[in-house]
């Protein structure tokens, strides 16, 4: 049994495909319709119990959004969903969307997930590392202490050039940055600098030519 399609009951609009069923919602339950060999039946989907919700989610993960907060809090039904889907991330509770195993999860399937994640561990190095080494992009949702992470960046721009717009400015200036983004300057060759040897003789030399000629001693046309 997949879930084919998502609305609410009373307009019948369909706004989700997948395929096999329909899923409609109607007041405070959601109908699950069947299609079997061209026949449909329905049955009541009972939100709040959470071997349904796990057969559910098994087959859609997004379809956690409409499971009661009990269930969405449940880390067997959350695993399950985000694993068939890591944008499920986006319903669990907010105590399971800190869980590092489910995190961990849910970017593995879709790096972007980590938009979803508590602050906490948008700011741990493996998790964020994970995301952009999936996605280059999710480091838009990394902290700015990780955005300032030269090997989490480096990941990022090597997944994707596009992630140069979320690292820090301090990074923006670095060479082998600009360099995995494709941005990477024209540095002209310096010429050799002279030793101090070689500056102090040229002075040397100069001070002769220009102080240490003797003058010519004027000419005085005396008659005697």
């Amino acid at each position: 049994m997949e879930i084919m399609y998502l609305s609410t009951f009373r307009t019948s609009h369909k706004i989700r495909k997948s395929s096999g069923s329909f899923l409609f919602r109607q007041e405070s339950n959601i109908l699950l319709v069947n299609k079997t060999q061209g026949e449909f039946y329905m049955e009541n989907i009972n939100w709040n119990d959470k071997e349904e919700v796990l057969k559910l989610v098994q087959q859609d993960g997004t379809a956690l959004e409409y499971a009661s907060e009990e269930v969405r809090n449940n880390k067997e039904v959350v695993l399950n969903a985000v694993q068939q889907d890591g944008w499920a991330l986006e319903y669990a509770s907010e105590k399971l969307r800190n869980d590092k195993d489910i995190v961990m999860t849910a970017i593995q399937k879709n790096g972007c997930a980590l938009q979803f994640a508590s602050d906490e561990l948008c700011n741990n190095k493996t998790v964020v590392l994970n995301a952009v080494q999936r996605s280059g992009l999710a480091l838009e949702f990394a902290s700015k202490e990780l955005q300032d992470n030269k090997k989490i960046v480096l990941v990022a721009l090597q997944n994707t050039q596009f992630a140069f717009r979320y690292i820090s400015p301090r990074l923006r200036q670095d060479y082998d940055v600009l360099k995995a983004a494709g941005l990477e300057p024209d540095i002209k060759q310096e010429p050799e600098k002279p030793d101090i040897d070689t500056v102090l003789g040229d002075a040397r030399k100069w001070c002769q030519e220009h102080n240490d000629t003797p003058a010519v001693p004027p000419q005085h046309n005396i008659e005697r």
